[in-house]
């Protein structure tokens, strides 16, 4: 089973291509399943269909589709260590609806509703999922998280640790509650396997494939640049982008000539900063593609002869990894064997000169407090390590 994940900019059209490639790998004779995880939902209204929690069949196309409800996701895990919670909150004076919504960690509602795409690949209904995610990837980040399992430990426990002793006595004997620090540890530990057994799926490129959405203007592209990083940190594996709303060349209205030469520089840009990967070029459609049929017709001619189920590519232009406790990134520079390389950091953006090639890359948060102290030419790609300001190795 094939998963693939569509991100991007918020308004970028990541839901629409989602929706269109899903019909597109139905179409095609795979059984495929489209999903929702993002909690403002708007695949239900891309197919112009109501959609809920479980899958339902969208007409005669051969595809399913959901929007995952994170509300019943978070009570099927959490439902029951939610009330003991609440309850004890509320016997300590907490109002109600406060103390509702205390009893939940910060981000655990949109994790829990991604464990659903794990049960779902256990299942082997479908040969391809299909997920529309988050603008912002917040829950890839999270689930990538290394203290994940401790972090919540702590969190409970910072909340609970002092208070337990003294209301816990009170909560047991006027409720009849097994609430316990160990009940809560037990819970969590279920999720966290659970999530650390999503994460493996997720960072498996032979299954899971990242596709991002962009529009030509420099906002997104820098936005695609970090979430790019982001994935590639996280040991996720992007293997195609699409530029979405590109206008066509038959457009000459002089009002437009400024955007359509914005296009044509960015269009430039997102093509030499992630060659090799594939770069779909979405033209702006006369109209809004809603429905099944305007979706359909969309993918066909995006894709023609291409079948989008497969990964669509396996070299990255950048990639980072950890290594011995030292963060290295790794830069395609095809065509370029040797030379003295110099790096520039300015806030999170770092320029790499090496003879005639130039390139300014976004850095993530991760690596905000360290500086690159060491670079090379390796075959087709410049290494660069990044340390703490004044350590060398």
């Amino acid at each position: 089973m094939r998963i693939i994940l569509y991100t991007g900019k918020g308004g970028a059209g990541k839901t629409t291509l989602a929706a269109a490639t899903a019909l597109y790998s139905a179409h095609l004779g795979h059984r495929t399943l489209a999903v929702s995880t993002d909690t403002a939902h708007s695949l239900a209204d891309a197919l112009q269909l109501p959609l809920g929690n479980d899958p339902r069949a969208v007409g005669a196309s051969g595809l399913d589709a959901a929007e995952l409800d994170s509300a019943s996701e978070l009570e099927h895990y959490w439902g029951e260590i939610k009330q003991r919670i609440t309850a004890l909150l509320v016997a300590e004076g907490v109002d109600a609806t406060a103390a509702g919504e205390l009893a939940v960690l910060p981000g655990l509602d949109e994790i829990i509703a991604l464990v659903r795409i794990k049960r779902i690949y256990n299942a082997g209904c479908y040969d391809g999922l299909i997920i529309d995610s988050a603008p912002t990837g917040a829950a890839m980040r999270l689930l990538a998280a290394p203290d994940l399992t401790n972090w919540y430990t702590r969190y409970l426990t910072g909340l609970t640790h002092s208070a337990v002793k003294l209301l816990l006595p009170k909560l047991q004997g006027a409720f009849k509650l097994p609430i316990s620090a160990g009940a809560i540890q037990e819970r969590l530990q279920e999720l966290i396997d659970e999530l650390q057994a999503l994460r493996a799926l997720l960072t498996d490129n032979t299954v899971t494939t990242v596709r991002l959405v962009l529009n030509p203007d420099n906002l997104s592209l820098r936005e695609t640049q970090r979430a790019y990083t982001y994935f590639s940190l996280f040991g996720l594996t992007v293997d195609a982008l699409y530029l979405n709303r590109l206008y066509p060349s038959e457009i000459a209205d002089p009002y437009l000539q400024n955007w359509i030469a914005d296009q044509a520089h960015y269009r430039q840009e997102a093509a030499e900063l992630f060659a090799p990967l594939p770069l779909f070029e979405v033209p702006l459609q006369r109209r809004e593609v809603l429905g099944s049929a305007q979706l359909l017709a969309l993918a066909e001619a995006l894709y023609g002869d291409i079948d989008p189920l497969p990964p669509l590519a396996e070299e990255q232009p950048v990639s980072y990894s950890l290594e011995q406790g030292r963060y290295t990134l790794m830069l395609r520079v095809s065509g370029i064997t040797s030379g003295e390389v110099e790096l520039n950091r300015q806030g999170d953006e770092l320029q790499v000169r090496l003879s005639n090639y130039r390139r300014t890359l976004t850095l993530p948060q991760y690596l905000a407090g360290l500086q690159p102290t060491f670079a090379e030419v390796n075959g087709e790609h410049l290494r660069v390590i990044f340390e703490t300001a004044g350590v060398r190795r």
